[in-house]
């Protein structure tokens, strides 16, 4: 049986940037929801800091992870250099 993937992930955008961020997010959650082994992947600006974002990202398993953090549309968000950081929680045991 395989395990699955959740993961609660803040993205913080480069400084001036959040609005650009913002679009290629929706892009990523548009092709990564197609994707084969995606359960859930989900974002949402951060209330509390508009050049925050939380992303919601479930997977099927590590697998499933694996190919669409290979996938191009997934490497054109993270080529675009449009982040600051990322601090990702796993909360796989939580679901």
């Amino acid at each position: 049986m395989s395990t699955p993937v959740c993961k609660l992930v803040r993205i913080k955008a480069q400084p001036g940037l959040a609005d650009r961020l913002h679009q290629a997010l929706m892009v990523l959650e548009t092709a990564t929801r197609r994707e084969v082994g995606c359960v859930e992947f989900a974002f949402f600006r951060a209330l509390s800091d508009q050049e925050s974002f939380v992303l919601l990202e479930h997977f099927v398993d590590e697998a499933a992870l694996a190919f669409h953090m290979a996938q191009p549309h997934t490497r054109e968000f993270f080529a675009a250099q449009l982040v600051a950081s990322v601090k990702a929680i796993d909360v796989s045991a939580v679901t």
